[in-house]
């Protein structure tokens, strides 16, 4: 066919459609054949007329060929159709062929056609042109096409483009106007201070008129439309040029082509033809020549038209030009006027542009307007957002305070626990060390360590104490202080451990020493002289002072300014003083301008210098007086900070002149300019200066001040002159007594009334504090000119509540002046109650100030003087008794001490009480150490002895032994008496040895014992506890002595005379030594071992009670003794003293022995004083020494009480663990003596009874006992039973012999009636019991009647000589045994095979039976049938549940149960014969899944809603059948579980929704129709048929009848499904590359060499192998995309392994060559970014857990990531985006996919939103709070409100019967969600289930909506893959299974727990009770039909025998 082409021309092959596409070379060959004679006709043209020509021409010729050709066959030539032309020629050449052979020319062909159809064919022909003109389109219209299409691409082109700069423009537009909007913002907030200056300017701004446009002159348009002529002339001229170069190139163009034409045919002929298409040519050229010079001439008249017309316009122009000059005077008046009527123009232009002005400035002024309130509008939204942030910000604080107490009182309850828990735990351990006996003592000390928040246990130790100490040692530390503070304290005052017995209770505590009082007191203050008291600051007496205090905005103004107005008190606010402090310096307010200053001041004032008083330093008051050339210094001491602040304020000499007002204000004001705040000292001054101004008749009140404690302390320091702190440090200064006491010591001075009357807090929560915030407006802020920044309100409420305790604690409990009132009232209230308030104050101080005066009026009692020398007088007899000193009315001796003696004394006393206080604590701790050790030791003591009691000994290896020696002896010499004597013997000596053994056990024990008693322990703390006391008495002696020392040194002194040294050494009271040493052994050690009972009884006599008597009774002796030389000695002191004193007085005195010879001396009256003032002073010095000699002595007394208690307590403690052991030692000998005498016992009597001991014997210390586990000797074999039988003696018959005759005699006994028939009966059973006889005989063995007693199941048949069991029989249990058969009987009578069947399992469900029927109703449980199995019977039953589970779990068929239980025989697992077939699987597959469920019910009776999941099927098992699923969520837990599969017998939505309600009755027993389940009905989902879901006449329509609120729910993964097809529908490239995939995976799977080739190829390349997957299917997405991966990943295998084998086949050709295109390669990059985001979106809807909101938040999220990818390629597709290979192969073609890939995306986004466009309704809508994803990041307070109030109004009914409060649900979802957002920080993690953990009892009603949102289904997937199960069971079980079956393993496989989690008791106890009752029918209906089929619960399988 080429060469034949070849010779028509030299085609290029790709251009071969293109070049016949005219039909010109088609003319020519014809033509060239002779054939075509018109081919003149014939046009090289490709137009479309050319085309039509052609072609008509062609027609006929063709048809004379008998080609096959019409005007279709023309159209697709001329359209260029691939193989159009190349079938044409081929036909044609066949044709020509034919002709050539035959040799005829066209004439002849011609005339040998018949004359009709010419004429047929010429009418043809004619319809052929016609209708191939209405085929062949107009060049005209193929130009104007291709035009337009230019166009429209060009137009579309710049449409995009200007809506890309459109956009941009819009953008920039949007960006600049937001930056506008925020410069207007920004500026308005500055433009408010200038707006006046810019209206100003604007009145003032002078109006610039725009200039008129010029208008346009005659001259002017002339030209314009010259000029506008000249361009159109340029253009002409331009276009003619080009014309003509365009006709000056195609002339050569066609000559030459009529050349070229010419030459070629030339080669062929030369003929005439020739000639005249040469010649036709020329005629053609001349032709069109001839018009080119037509048209060029017409061009040219044209051209010369035009200039002649241009040359015209020259010509007028120059003559109008001319005339305008003679115009000129017609045109200056026509000016003239319209100069005039301009003016009235621009004047009302003027008028007209003003009013604009004037309009322009009002909508501008109104635009100010709006905009102003447009940003007061915004400023108010933004006050309120910033006061949300505020009020969420205090919450976090209030959280934050409330978890801070919360930890704060939860260390202290953990604290007080811990203590408790300690202190319980101490009490039983010494309840266990003191045998339940604590002393007083010890529990009196851990009380004090538990109310003291002391631990009780030691937790370091201080012994010895290292120089750095940690802070246990300090805790330990400060325990040990506590308890000898207390200890001292008892002791001191004589109660508690140191109370007075009831014996010694005339004794009574020492009283106070008040002479010796009043000497250390003056003694106290003559060596710590008193303080100057400092002037009290003077202010006038108020008739109210107070303060009002509170919160931020709690009202304190507005009540301060209507107590001014209402009650005249003068209110002081600390703000408006300060203001006013620094107005006055700025003022220079003189003194003279202010109010009246103090008398001191003007004195200053007239000497130049200014006085200030500061009084802000905490230790003393200072006054500083500075000059006019001085300086004023503020030290402002900051007490909380410990900061130092000064200020010095330099003033010139006017200085003096400024009042202080004014000095403080320039304080301030100099303070407040460096940035620092107002220290509290310089408020408190400015306070106190404006309280010395307020007048004295009105009274004052403080606004918010206090604030702080620290300016409470120096308000009240200042205003009272009493430092708090100092009043709290007195109590610790020198010179303080702590022994004695003087009772007419001056008082502490009255406590100083505090600076305030009243105290009132309004009271008022932080929220209302914010409110009252948010409701002031700006202007009301500003116009109240509160300085408030809106930021510091959080922090000034937190500074409140920090500083607020404090505060409360100072105005409450040290002043008790507090009152709250509650401010959260109206303001007419609170203002009210707080008048109230103070008015009750000012009435009770007026009260107050009336009673102090009328006490002032009565005359104050005045205080005693003390006596001196001068006042004295001389003696007065008087009657009255004297007064005794120390007295009330004893007047003391006060004369005048030298200065060295209270600096002698007063230290000699300090150390006297130190060493006193001290030595007591130290001796009373050592007292309580030795009480602990005590204690440890007996309990050591007591525990060390029992364990010695019980230690090992060797009785047992003897009883052992003799055991032995006792069995070894034969059996037949135990019953000689020689023999049983001889172990008699043995017996005997064997006691012998275990009593001495016990003996020596006993003596070492009483030895251990004496030991114990006699190591000196009790000696040696008994002296240590007596030293001890010894030492308090010594302590006490040296008191006494000191105490006299110093009396003697003071009086002595005040009588002017020289302190001597006492003559009498100090008194010492000796201590006991303290050597520990044993009690010597005796001399006869060796004798004590010969001679022990004389030893132990002499150790008894010497530990005896009477000795311990009598050793207390030498304690006591000693005790006494000692106290008796203490009270001796402070006697003799006393008594020497008064010797000593009395002889020294006596001497300073007269003598009063009369002299006879001398007369008496006169006395003067000062020797008369001094002998009186001497006489008073010994006066008092006796009595002070007397009573502190009584109070030593009573002290002394308790002492010793207390010594001799503790000694006898701890020796009766002591002999109490003493007899305790040796009760313990008594009592063990004679234990272990019982139990020899036990074993003895034993032993003798198996010697009587001539027997050997089995069991071994034990003696274990003081138990004896046969261990039956262990055997000395093993168990006699049992000799062999020999039946016995009966013989007959003497001729007589034995029992047997009788019975048989019996028989006989009864088978040949006449019936009455004979005949042959009974007669043959009769020797039937005759001859039956013939042979019953001879077996039996045969067998030769008896039954013993003795089994029947012990079992009682046993029964014995005499009759027939046989055994059975009656329970087997009776319920018909026959295993089918062959030999020992029950049931039946059997005559082989061994007791093996008796114990055999009672083991068996048929025995056992006979049992079973047997209880079942025997117990009622009521009382027969699964439980006690259970209990009646042994466990044998249950574990052989467990393993056929396990095995009947596996094979329902895996989808087995019921007959493996065989061969699997023969598997278990063969593996050694105990199976049992019973139930191994196919039925007894069915049997227990149903028990297990109606286990199933019943679970199932019962999780839906306790959940409050559920949904139902439906779909239909249609198998081979069922025509149709429907299977239902619920879904249920249970405190956000999501459950969906299957019910049930049932046949339909119609495909309607009737038969359906009862299909679906026979499924709910008849596995969960649940009526849909009921109330009570219809309410919890809340939703359907299902496929998206009409059937289901159709709402005229649907499944969901139907249920709603029965529940209206229920909602349907179309599946999602349906939805998703239809939306990829739709959208991938038409495009041909998906379509190419799934038919590829799928052709390669046939190609690979269908044939194994190709698959192990590409494995081969791939190990080559060392790639993992992936072989290519197939596509398609239920899971359609997964497949597709694992597809996709393989085909990426293994690509270089595929194309290589592809290229191998591409030489062949063509097929292979075809896959590579589609892999090999680089569309097809950039395509499956794309489309796996697309299905690996609608992946996850499916995993989501085929999840049974997800939501309907979950659903909706990935489909959101898929649906934008498909948005992302419209303008950005995804992460695959990036990867191919500049490559031409792919994995080293060169792709082909150019790769562009946009268009695709974009109408792929929009499609599909499109499809999705349509296909979830259900999620827009408002119920399905709402669902979506239901997911955590779709929260936003921050807290919202609308965000869920409208979904709640949606979801309620719907589902209102079912709530209700839900017991939700739909009142409180939107309450509980705000609440919810605030606290969620503040406990988690990403709220998109949360779930639901573990929010219900936490708040599902807080929030119930809102945790309920959303259990209904989750029971709402998403998908019936769940469905999908119940039918996937059931068909690949169906496969399995190769067989058709009923209904029931089917659900039943529907159920297993899909609901029940895996193989290793199942537990088959419940189901065997659900198996057994229903045996029960089917056991209980058929008896009742044995009566009719024994074997009754119906009476089985499982009759379908009785049918099913096939499976």
């Amino acid at each position: 066919m080429l060469f034949f082409l070849g010779k028509i021309n030299n085609l290029v092959p790709g251009s071969f459609a293109e070049e016949f596409s005219n039909g010109y070379l088609l003319g020519e060959l014809l033509h060239k054949y002779g054939l075509q004679d018109d081919f003149n006709k014939f046009s090289q043209s490709r137009i479309a007329s050319a085309k039509l020509n052609n072609f008509s021409l062609l027609e006929p010729t063709l048809h004379l060929l008998d080609v096959q050709f019409n005007e279709n066959v023309a159209q697709d030539i001329m359209t260029g159709q691939h193989g159009a032309a190349t079938k044409l020629l081929y036909e044609l050449y066949i044709a020509l062929e034919k002709k050539r052979k035959t040799k005829l020319t066209a004439v002849a062909m011609e005339a040998m056609k018949p004359t009709a159809p010419a004429r047929l064919k010429s009418i043809g022909s004619v319809l052929y042109q016609e209708r191939l003109k209405s085929l062949t389109p107009r060049q005209a219209d193929l130009q104007l096409q291709q035009v337009s299409e230019h166009f429209e691409m060009k137009s579309k082109a710049m449409e995009d483009k200007i809506a890309r700069i459109h956009i941009s423009e819009q953008q920039k537009v949007q960006k600049l106007r937001e930056e506008q909007r925020a410069q207007d913002i920004e500026k308005h907030r500055i433009g408010r201070r200038r707006q006046n200056e810019i209206m100003a300017r604007i009145q003032a701004a002078i109006i610039q008129v725009p200039k008129p446009r010029p208008n346009h002159t005659i001259k002017a348009i002339e030209a314009q439309k010259l000029l506008k002529k000249k361009r159109e002339a340029e253009d002409t001229y331009k276009e003619i040029n080009k014309f003509e170069k365009s006709i000056k190139l195609q002339v050569p163009a066609l000559g030459t082509t009529a050349q070229t034409a010419t030459e070629l045919l030339n080669i062929y002929s030369d003929d005439e033809y020739v000639r005249k298409i040469q010649k036709r040519l020329e005629e053609d050229m001349f032709a069109r020549e001839q018009r080119e010079k037509r048209r060029r001439k017409m061009l040219v008249e044209q051209l010369i038209a035009h200039e002649a017309q241009e040359e015209a316009y020259r010509e007028e122009q120059l003559i109008y030009r001319l005339m305008r000059q003679s115009q000129q005077e017609r045109r200056i008046a026509v000016q003239l006027m319209h100069v005039r009527h301009e003016k009235e123009v621009l004047r009302q232009n003027r008028i007209y542009r003003e009013k604009q002005y004037e309009d322009r400035r009002l909508k501008e002024f109104q635009k100010a307007l709006d905009r102003e309130a447009a940003l007061a509008k915004q400023e108010k939204i933004d006050c309120e957002e910033q006061t949300i942030k505020e009020r969420e910000r205090h919450e976090k604080i209030a959280v934050g305070r409330a978890q801070a107490r919360y930890k704060k009182h939860y260390s202290i309850c953990w604290e007080v626990i811990d203590q408790i828990i300690d202190l319980s735990t101490k009490v039983g351990e010494y309840r266990i060390l003191t045998n339940n006996k604590i002393p007083l003592k010890l529990m009196c000390d851990w009380k004090e360590f538990f109310f003291n928040g002391k631990p009780i246990y030691e937790q370091a130790s201080v012994q010895p104490l290292p120089n750095e100490r940690s802070p246990e040692q300090l805790l330990e530390m400060n325990k040990m202080n506590l308890l000898d503070e207390k200890d001292y304290g008892e002791y001191k005052s004589m109660t508690g451990e140191w109370c007075l017995t009831e014996d010694n209770s005339e004794y009574k505590p020492p009283r106070n020493n008040n002479i010796l009082g009043h000497v250390l007191r003056r003694l106290m203050e003559i060596f710590y002289p008193p303080k100057p008291k400092s002037s009290l600051p003077v202010f006038p007496s108020f008739p109210i002072k107070g303060c009002i205090l509170g919160k931020l905005f709690s009202g304190k103004t507005t009540c301060v300014k209507f107590l001014e107005k209402v009650c005249n008190i003068q209110v002081l606010s600390v703000d408006t003083l300060v203001q006013k402090a620094i107005q006055a310096f700025l003022k220079n307010e003189m003194k003279c301008e202010h109010s009246v200053i103090s008398q001191e001041a003007e004195n200053s004032v007239k000497q130049n210098e200014v006085s200030i008083f500061i009084n802000f330093c905490f230790g003393y008051h200072r006054e500083k007086r500075v000059t006019c050339k001085e300086k004023i210094l503020f030290n402002c001491q900051c007490h909380e900070h410990s900061e130092h602040f000064s200020l010095t304020c330099s003033f010139n000499c006017t200085l003096p002149q400024l009042s202080v007002r004014a000095q403080l204000g320039a304080a301030s004001q100099k303070l407040l300019k460096k940035g620092k705040s107002i220290p509290d000292e310089l408020l408190v001054a400015i306070l106190l200066e404006a309280i010395n101004q307020t007048p004295p008749e009105m009274g004052w009140i403080l606004d918010g001040f206090p604030m702080t404690i620290n300016q409470a302390k120096l308000f009240e320091k200042a205003y009272t002159g009493v430092d708090p702190d100092e009043a709290e440090a007195e109590d610790m200064n020198p010179g303080k007594l702590s022994l004695v006491t003087d009772p007419r010591a001056p008082n502490k001075p009255p406590v100083s009334l505090p600076a305030f009357d009243v105290s009132v807090l309004l009271d008022i929560s932080d929220t209302t504090v914010l409110k009252r915030m948010a409701s002031l407006k700006y202007a009301e802020i500003l116009e109240e000119k509160i300085d408030l920044v809106r930021d510091q309100v959080l922090h000034r409420i937190s500074g409140f509540l920090d500083t607020w305790p404090k505060l409360e604690n100072w105005f409450s409990v040290h002043h008790n002046i507090l009152v709250k009132v509650n401010a959260e009232t109206e303001e007419s209230l609170v203002c009210e109650a707080v008048k109230e308030i103070l008015v009750g104050e000012i009435a009770k101080k007026q009260n107050r100030s009336k009673l102090f005066c009328s006490a002032q009026e009565k005359s104050p009692g005045k205080k005693p003087l003390p006596v001196t020398s001068q006042d004295l007088v001389p003696p007065i007899p008087v009657t009255q008794p004297p007064i005794e000193p120390g007295s009330h009315g004893w007047i003391y001796v006060d004369e005048p001490l030298p200065k060295e003696i209270s600096d002698f004394l007063v230290p000699y006393w300090e150390n006297i009480e130190n060493a006193y206080v001290n030595t007591i604590k130290a001796i009373l701790r050592c007292l309580r150490d030795e009480q602990h050790s005590i204690i440890y030791y007996l309990a050591d003591v007591r525990k060390n002895f029992q364990d010695y009691l019980k230690r090992p000994d060797l009785k047992q290896e003897f009883v052992s032994q003799w055991q032995s020696d006792f069995n070894s002896i034969a059996d037949d010499l135990r019953e000689d008496e020689e023999t049983k004597a001889e172990l008699h013997q043995r017996v005997t000596d064997l006691r012998d040895l275990l009593w001495d053994i016990c003996d020596k056990r006993r003596e070492e024990a009483e030895q251990e014992r004496t030991d114990i008693m006699n190591d000196g322990w009790l000696l040696d703390h008994k002296g240590l506890a007596i030293n001890h006391f010894f030492s308090l008495m010594q302590v006490e002696v040296d008191r006494f002595q000191d105490t006299k020392r110093l009396l003697h040194d003071y009086y002595r002194a005040m009588e002017g005379k020289i302190p001597t040294d006492d003559s009498q050494d100090f008194t010492r009271l000796p201590l006991i030594p303290l050597v520990s040493s044993k009690l010597p052994l005796p001399e006869t050690n060796i004798a004590k071992l010969k001679n022990r009972g004389t030893l132990l009884k002499s150790v008894k006599d010497e530990n005896s009670s009477e000795n311990v008597a009598a050793a207390f009774g030498k304690d006591e002796n000693l005790i006494s003794d000692t106290w008796q030389t203490a009270v001796t000695a402070v006697s003799d002191m006393v008594r020497n003293s008064k010797d000593c004193e009395g002889d020294y007085f006596s001497a300073g005195l007269p003598s009063t022995v009369p002299v006879v010879e001398v007369s008496p001396v006169p006395l003067t009256s000062e020797e008369l004083k001094k002998q009186e003032l001497t006489l008073k002073i010994q006066q008092e010095y006796f009595a002070a020494l007397k009573h502190e000699e009584e109070a030593t002595k009573s002290r002394l007394e308790l002492i010793k009480e207390k010594a001799l208690a503790y000694i006898e307590e701890l020796t009766v403690k002591a002999e109490e663990a003493y007899k305790d052991m040796e009760k313990w030692l008594g009592a063990r000998f004679l234990a272990e003596m019982s139990s020899v005498e036990k074993l003895i016992e034993i032993g003798r009597h198996h010697i009587e009874c001539s027997s050997k001991i089995q069991y071994e014997m034990t003696l274990e210390e003081t138990d004896f006992f046969l261990s039956s586990n262990v055997k000395v000797i093993p168990d006699p074999v049992p000799s062999p039973h020999v039946p016995q039988v009966e013989t007959s003696e003497s001729g007589t018959l034995t029992i047997s012999q009788l019975n048989t005759f019996h028989k006989q005699f009864l088978q040949v006994a006449p019936k009455g009636k004979s005949n042959s028939s009974s007669k043959r009966e009769v020797g039937d059973k005759g001859k039956e019991k013939k042979d019953l006889e001879y077996q039996r005989t045969k067998r030769n063995r008896q039954f013993p009647k003795i089994w029947l007693t012990k079992y009682s199941w046993l029964k014995y048949d005499d009759e027939r000589g046989i055994m059975f069991c009656a329970l087997c029989r009776k319920h018909n249990v026959d295993l089918g045994e062959n030999v020992h058969n029950f049931c039946s009987g059997t005559d082989d009578f061994k007791l093996e095979f008796i114990n055999t069947h009672q083991n068996s399992e048929a025995h056992a469900w006979a049992t079973c039976m047997e209880a079942a029927s025997t117990a009622s109703p009521n009382r027969a449980s699964a439980e006690q049938m259970l209990k009646s199995m042994n466990s044998i019977t249950l574990g052989r039953v467990e393993n056929i549940f396990r095995t009947c589970h596996a094979i329902a779990k895996s989808g087995r068929p019921f007959t493996d149960l065989d061969w699997m239980c023969k598997l278990d025989d063969m593996k050694g697992v105990d199976i049992g014969s019973v139930f191994r077939n196919d039925k007894s699987a069915r049997i227990f597959i149903h028990f297990i899944a109606e286990v199933e469920r019943r679970a199932l019910k019962e999780k839906l009776e306790k959940c409050k809603f559920f949904s139902l999941i439906s779909d239909e099927v249609t198998d081979s098992i069922f025509k149709a059948a429907a299977v239902v699923y619920v879904r249920f969520a249970n405190e956000g837990k999501v459950h969906c579980q299957i019910v049930g599969v049932q046949p339909v017998q119609k495909n309607d939505a009737s038969s359906i929704k009862n299909a679906i309600e026979e499924i709910l009755e008849i596995n969960l027993q649940l009526n849909l129709g009921s109330q009570d389940w219809s309410r919890k009905l809340v939703g359907f989902g299902s496929d998206g048929t009409d059937v289901m879901i159709g709402e005229n006449n649907g499944v969901a329509e139907l249920l709603r009848e029965i529940q209206p609120c229920v909602q349907s729910v179309h599946c999602f993964a349906h939805r998703l499904k239809l939306a990829y097809k739709g959208a991938l529908k038409n495009i041909q490239l998906y379509n190419i590359l799934t038919n590829g995939l799928r052709n390669m995976y046939y190609f690979y799977h269908n044939s194994p060499l190709n698959k192990n080739n590409l494995k081969a190829t791939y190990e080559a390349i060392r790639i993992r192998p992936a072989i290519p997957s197939r596509i398609g299917g239920s899971q359609w997405l997964p497949r597709l995309q694992t597809a996709l991966q393989i085909l990426l990943k293994g690509y270089p295998a595929i194309v290589l392994h592809l290229n191998s084998r591409a030489s062949n086949r063509q097929k292979v050709k075809g896959l590579l060559h589609l892999l090999l295109q680089m569309e097809i390669v950039k395509f499956s990059h794309f489309l796996l970014d697309v299905i690996n985001a609608l992946n996850i979106l499916s995993r989501v809807t085929l999840d049974h857990n997800s939501s309907i909101a979950d659903i909706f938040a990935t489909m959101q999220s898929t649906v934008e990531t498909l948005h992302m990818y419209q303008t950005r390629a995804g992460p695959k597709e990036r990867l191919m985006e500049t490559i031409q290979h792919f994995h080293g192969h060169q792709l082909v073609g150019n790769g562009n996919i946009s268009e695709v890939r974009t109408k792929v995306l929009s499609n599909l986004v499109k499809r999705l939103r349509n296909c979830f466009c259900d999620a827009s309704k408002d119920v399905l809508r709402a669902t979506t709070i239901g997911s955590f994803k779709l929260w936003p990041d921050k807290m919202r307070e609308e965000f869920g409100e409208k979904e709640v109030s949606v979801l309620t109004k719907h589902y209102e009914v079912v709530l209700e019967a839900a017991s939700v409060k739909i009142n409180e649900v939107e309450t509980e979802w705000s609440m919810l969600k605030l606290e969620l957002y503040n406990r988690f920080q990403n709220i998109q993690t949360l779930t639901w289930d573990l929010v219900n953990s936490d708040y599902s009892k807080k929030y119930p009603n809102i945790l309920t909506l959303v259990d209904l949102i989750l029971t709402l289904p998403a998908s019936s997937a769940e469905t999908e893959r119940g039918f996937s199960q059931m068909k690949f069971t169906m496969m399995h079980l190769h067989s058709k299974l009923v209904s029931e079956s089917v659900t039943d393993l529907m159920i297993i496989q899909m609901n029940s727990p895996d193989i290793q989690k199942f537990d088959p008791k419940k189901a065997i106890r659900l198996w057994n009770s229903s045996w029960q009752r089917n056991r209980r029918l058929q008896e009742g209906d044995m009566m009719t039909n024994e074997r009754s089929d119906c009476s089985s619960e499982f009759d379908v399988e009785s049918h099913c025998e096939s499976d």
